[in-house]
């Protein structure tokens, strides 16, 4: 089957392979289905383990990464119940760094552990692809880490307009139309950020304005979503939390983490700074992780179905590119300048 594996550390197209005879994987439990792969979402994570920067804890070489996936079932296992031959499904794999990743032409999910949801109509392959594991993250930290849906709350998601973000903004309005959503990330994205249901929009380019802004608003936000990361941000904007106010973070407190070499130092590090604000803030400080749980199916599937997230390619002519080309891809991602998602193609 056609496919990209990582053979070597790194995002050049040497290490980044497209190859066209890797071998089909083949189901081995009956809660399994064998989708073929129609688009695949791209995430920070899957740039920074191919570049060897927090790869070597984690990917046997050579490897197939990928988590998001959207494609259509072509086989199932005997006790696979939700799902035919034929449905048009998305979702995200369990790791992105197994042997068989969602980089390739088939995968296999196993729907008794994994994110898998049937496709909306309405959504392509590439939309639905752009879902995975950015809107899992978004989920996890506005719903499970916070109750958003109980009563109306004020929150603010820090970079906005990135995959993560964006996803933040919809969710946190979509479960109750009464939040009060503050988006912060650069000026000229204000707009994008305003159309996903932000009532407001902080540039943080414009220092004056961002100043104000961290004056005026102490102690008011229930919930702060910090999809950038590190102290800078949490040093600035935790005053802003009310005494019941939750911190979450999908990045830790060191920024765009995985961007460079992750060595154990940074590790013992990043322990250190987390369990020190969990022991010595008054307010929780929690870091989110994307782990696929059947919320995707349950919950998750229906918003899009509804119509309450889209999906994140905003710009299809530059953020959809054949599968080959994920070098490029990761390239664009580590560049920290991707408005929504970038997708790849499986069929070229």
């Amino acid at each position: 089957m056609r496919g990209i594996q990582l053979v070597k550390y790194g995002i050049t197209e040497d290490c980044l392979v497209y190859k066209e005879d890797l071998p089909k994987p083949t189901i081995k439990s009956p809660y399994e289905v064998l989708v073929r792969v129609k688009a695949v979402g791209v995430n920070p994570v899957d740039a920074k383990l191919a570049s060897g920067n927090i790869s070597r804890f984690l990917a046997k070489l050579p490897s197939v990464i990928g988590g998001d996936y959207s494609g259509l079932i072509e086989e199932k296992g005997d006790r696979v119940t939700e799902f035919q031959v034929g449905d048009q499904v998305f979702g995200a794999l369990p790791f992105v760094a197994g042997p068989q990743g969602s980089y390739a032409e088939y995968t296999i999910v196993d729907t008794s552990k994994t994110s898998i949801a049937k496709k909306p109509e309405h959504l392509s392959f590439e939309q639905a692809a752009s879902a995975g594991i950015a809107v899992l993250t978004a989920y996890q930290a506005l719903v499970k880490f916070s109750p958003i849906s109980k009563q109306k709350r004020k929150i603010l998601v820090v970079g906005a307009s990135g995959g993560v973000g964006a996803y933040g903004i919809q969710i946190a309005r979509a479960y109750n139309p009464e939040n009060t959503v503050v988006g912060i990330c650069s000026g000229k994205n204000a707009e994008f950020v305003k159309s996903l249901g932000a009532d407001i929009v902080v540039d943080y380019t414009d220092k004056e304005a961002f100043k104000e802004f961290i004056t005026r608003d102490k102690a008011t936000f229930d919930h702060i979503f910090d999809c950038v990361g590190g102290d800078d941000y949490y040093n600035k904007l935790a005053p802003l939390l009310n005494k019941k106010g939750i911190y979450s973070t999908a990045v830790g407190p060191v920024e765009h983490i995985g961007s460079k070499p992750v060595g154990v130092s940074t590790i013992f590090s990043i322990v250190w700074n987390v369990g020190t604000k969990q022991l010595f803030k008054s307010n929780p400080y929690k870091i989110v992780t994307s782990l696929p749980h059947a919320d995707f199916r349950t919950d998750i599937g229906p918003l899009f179905e509804s119509k309450a997230l889209r999906g994140m390619v905003i710009d299809e002519k530059e953020n959809i590119l054949p599968l080959k080309e994920a070098f490029k891809a990761h390239r664009k991602l580590l560049s920290h300048r991707t408005v929504g998602k970038i997708v790849l193609t499986v069929d070229e």
